[in-house]
């Protein structure tokens, strides 16, 4: 399996590259994840520390790729995620799905719920008792030779498999992803969906930072 590839590091944050396949956050059983990769990483800069600090500040799904942001301190960690909550993170993916959207570009508004017991997204285009409100913007940027469509895509909440359920939605699912309609899989670990972009407020020095793949 690939390891994740560091993107940015100082001494308030690690920014990485996470590889299809790989989960984010660590398990009980010590399968391999970017959190404990983060905390091998760290400790082998600061072998004297007895321990470490890495802080998942947002998770991207096993089968999805792209940038994962680490804090490296407590109060990074608690700037960051109140960064999150305030939505004052802008968030792009890219996406490649079995065919192009009827609209170039559209905001796709719709309602969410998580199903525990088949751990999918259900989606309502009304609201509904315990379902919560999700929104993307996509573009539609190139079509393909099979008919498959490459979307860019501004996430403007953070709801559970929300770009996948979203898509599959409006009959446009995600290449691999069978778990949300697709017809072909592509690997067991691996949907065509990458996190691209991240844009957010440095914890300590306040600037703004922009991370792209």
């Amino acid at each position: 399996m690939q390891q994740p590839q560091v993107i940015f590091e100082d001494y308030y944050l690690l920014v990485l590259n996470k590889p299809y396949g790989l989960q984010t956050e660590a398990d009980n059983f010590g399968n391999p994840s970017v959190e404990l990769w983060a905390h091998q990483h760290i400790q082998q800069q600061h072998p004297k520390k007895k321990t470490v600090f890495v802080g998942i500040v947002h998770r991207l799904d096993r089968p999805v790729a792209g940038i994962v942001l680490i804090a490296k301190t407590k109060t990074a960690l608690a700037n960051l995620n109140k960064q999150f909550e305030e939505r004052k993170v802008k968030k792009t993916y890219e996406a490649v799905v079995e065919k192009k959207p009827l609209k170039e570009l559209d905001t796709l508004t719709h309602f969410l719920k998580k199903d525990v017991k088949f751990k999918k997204a259900l989606i309502s285009e009304r609201p509904k008792k315990d379902f919560v409100k999700c929104s993307l913007t996509y573009h539609s940027q190139k079509i393909n030779k099979d008919k498959s469509a490459l979307l860019e895509i501004e996430l403007h909440t953070g709801r559970y498999h929300q770009i996948r359920a979203q898509l599959a939605f409006i009959d446009c699912p995600i290449v691999g992803d069978v778990l949300y309609g697709a017809k072909t899989k592509s690997n067991e670990n691996k949907i065509e969906l990458a996190a691209t972009a991240l844009s957010f407020t440095h914890p300590f020095s306040n600037k703004p930072m922009e991370v792209r793949l």
